[in-house]
């Protein structure tokens, strides 16, 4: 007689799946929005879709109802909202006009968000310090590409900034399956307490995104993507500076017989 175990059903928790799952449909709006031509809206349903994506992981951690069922739900509403939605539409908007090599490149993007997302799941226990990720976040680059949208909303016709826009449709793809360090500022600014120059740091990046959105977005996204670049020179830079008492040791020992003019 064989006895069957039975495994426990997966938990899925309320609140952070309402968040996650009208992520999703932020991100299926962008999707339709992108297939009508309106590029400025299915750019703005990806940036609110990703606001979501920060907050039901907030939500969860806040009211304790983290679960890995969560969190592979989650991954798939990324690959929707971010990887899919970003992808065809930096296809619609930037790179038709490249025939068969805007397809491409479109594809890696959707190909580099969903390698990130794989990653993620595997390595998200394991991660010993949740103030950095491993390589630009999925919803980051999306959002990346989204601002350019945003700032220039009209369909791209022109060749030569096609092709400028592919080599950094590569690059955005190329950072988010790297190993480069970047900085989980949610986190950052809810652990530590508002300063006075955190404040006004928020003021201002408030006061722009209300009265210059177009500017303050794109130049807000671009910091935070070349931010693990930076970050990765600056590390380098410290390994390579000596230290004081390094450099100390390696000065020349002074022959004592010299002083004697011997």
């Amino acid at each position: 007689m064989k006895v069957r175990i039975k495994k426990p059903a997966p938990r899925l928790f309320f609140l952070p799946s309402v968040f996650t799952l009208t992520n999703v449909f932020f991100g299926f709006l962008s999707l339709t929005s992108t297939y009508y031509g309106r590029y400025r809206w299915a750019a703005l349903w990806i940036i609110i879709a990703a606001v979501l994506d920060g907050l039901d992981g907030l939500v969860a951690r806040a009211t304790k109802t983290s679960s890995d069922f969560g969190i592979q739900l989650d991954s798939l509403a990324d690959a929707i909202s971010f990887a899919a939605a970003g992808g065809i539409l930096t296809y619609f908007w930037a790179l038709k006009i490249l025939g068969p090599a805007g397809v491409f490149f479109s594809f890696l993007f959707l190909v580099g968000g969903l390698l990130r997302l794989a990653r993620y799941n595997v390595r998200t226990r394991s991660m010993p310090d949740r103030r950095f990720y491993q390589g630009l976040t999925v919803p980051s680059a999306a959002i990346f590409m989204a601002s350019l949208a945003i700032f220039h909303p009209e369909p791209i016709y022109d060749h030569l900034t096609a092709v400028y826009l592919a080599g950094l449709t590569l690059m955005v793809s190329l950072l988010m399956v790297s190993t480069l360090r970047y900085r989980n500022f949610v986190t950052i600014l809810i652990n530590r307490p508002v300063d006075m120059k955190t404040g006004l740091l928020l003021a201002v990046i408030l006061t722009g995104i209300i009265f210059r959105p177009r500017y303050s977005i794109l130049i807000l996204t671009t910091l935070n993507l070349i931010n693990g670049p930076i970050d990765f020179l600056v590390q380098k830079l410290k390994r390579k500076k000596p230290l004081p008492y390094q450099s100390e040791k390696q000065k020349p020992t002074e022959n004592p017989e010299s002083r004697n003019g011997e």
